[in-house]
């Protein structure tokens, strides 16, 4: 299952800079497109994919003393030996080579649980990146939507300033015509001067949540996209079931979780090789070399072939510490784990009630929006009677203003704990 998810993404890296090139040129892009461009630009997937390599690389490193070490050393010697009292002094020019055998034939599994250690550490490598790919969708989405919640809100302070505007015109025909006070249109000068003094704040905010996004994406704050400003929110049966359903996907899915399973096993085969490590170790040890003396003097050859028992005896206790400094990790981990799992049952929940809470939020606010717009039209239409005060107009108004943000806050928030809760049960590819 591991392989096949990394496999999809491979492909989707491979895929997107030819993608990309269209992409930043289209006319709206999707969420989809959107987590693409970050996939393949976010500097945490480089990170990532690196990690993965240099795991796989100790690997290769533990895997290595299962094989033998040839060492070749090649020597050129000019000496000059005195000997006394009467001996002839002797100058020699020498040439030699020589090669060394060291092969580990048994140290009863010490080596094969540091490799079972490298494995599971790699294991766990892969699922980080894995949790990595749908941390950085769930972080796309995030920004995505914080985005269009901005502009949405952007566009409800616009249709605000319309209805302070038409309130202030009709405040100015009614004063020219000697119905209203001036007072009343003072007043609702101050209101569209007030909501013109939000927008302006509003349209930074937009501004800032387009750079989150464009930082999300890992691209640079001055690039041009266009995105999809009505998007659907992610479909998921399993979003229907209950919660029982929804934590058994979360323990069955979440990478997280499975990275750190594969980290206790990764220790647990630690805490096995330190109470390896003190056994006996059998070794194959071989030496063949050459040597030649210079102006033909003589030549020849060696070799050497035999066994080595090496028994640790005593190292100061190093090997007690060793293994109670692996069980101390082990135990660790398993704690770790336990956490984990807590805080993901607590995600899920926390995540599943939102859900719910958003989309009757999502459905009350359409209630109230359509009744604040219906009780500004007719208070718009009583203030032209005369039969209420610009107060009273200004109020409805503000109303209608508060149902559009809302309104908007409440589709936002929706859109949001559906992204949260795949992240939270691990769903986020489905």
């Amino acid at each position: 299952m591991l392989e096949s998810l990394l496999m999809k993404h491979l492909l989707s890296f491979l895929l997107v800079p030819v993608l990309s090139c269209g992409l930043l040129n289209s006319e709206e892009l999707s969420l989809a497109e959107l987590i693409d461009i970050g996939l393949k630009n976010n500097p945490e997937t480089e990170k990532v994919w690196s990690n993965v390599k240099r795991a796989q690389a100790v690997v290769g490193m533990a895997k290595s003393k299962e094989y033998p070490h040839l060492d070749a050393q090649g020597s050129v010697t000019h000496a000059r030996e005195v000997k006394f009292p009467n001996g002839p002094d002797t100058t020699f020019t020498s040439y030699g080579g020589e090669l060394n055998l060291n092969y580990l034939l048994c140290d009863f599994g010490e080596n094969r649980a540091a490799v079972r250690a490298a494995k599971e550490n790699l294991k766990a490598a892969r699922w980080g990146a894995d949790f990595t790919l749908q941390k950085v969708i769930s972080e796309v989405a995030s920004s995505y939507y914080e985005l269009l919640n901005a502009r949405e809100l952007l566009d409800t302070r616009e249709s605000s300033l319309e209805d302070a505007k038409m309130i202030l015109a009709s405040a100015q025909e009614l004063r020219d015509a000697g119905l209203r006070s001036e007072n009343d249109f003072i007043t609702a000068k101050a209101a569209v001067s007030e909501i013109m003094m939000n927008l302006a704040q509003q349209k930074a905010a937009a501004a800032i949540a387009y750079g989150k996004l464009l930082a999300t994406l890992g691209l640079p704050v001055d690039s041009d996209l266009d995105v999809l400003t009505k998007p659907e929110g992610i479909q998921n049966p399993l979003f229907e079931e209950g919660i029982e359903a929804l934590l058994a996907a979360a323990q069955a899915q979440r990478a997280d979780l499975m990275a750190k399973q594969a980290e206790l096993a990764s220790m647990n085969a630690r805490v096995d090789r330190a109470r390896r490590a003190p056994l006996p170790k059998l070794r194959g040890i071989g030496q063949g070399g050459w040597l030649e003396y210079g102006k033909h003097q003589g030549n020849g050859y060696n070799y050497s072939a035999g066994l080595a028992l090496d028994v640790p005896l005593f190292k100061g206790f190093e090997y007690t510490y060793q293994k109670r400094h692996a069980l101390a990790d082990a135990e660790i981990s398993a704690a770790e784990l336990k956490e984990l799992q807590n805080a993901i049952s607590l995600e899920v929940l926390s995540f599943s009630e939102r859900v719910k809470a958003a989309s009757e939020a999502m459905h009350y606010s359409e209630e109230f929006f359509a009744d604040s717009f219906k009780s500004y039209e007719s208070s718009l239409e009583s203030y032209k009677a005369g039969l209420i005060n610009i107060f009273d107009l200004l109020l409805t108004q503000r109303h209608l203003a508060d149902a559009r943000n809302r309104r908007a806050m409440a589709r936002t928030e929706w859109l949001v704990s559906l992204s949260q809760l795949a992240f939270a049960t691990g769903s986020t590819y489905q």
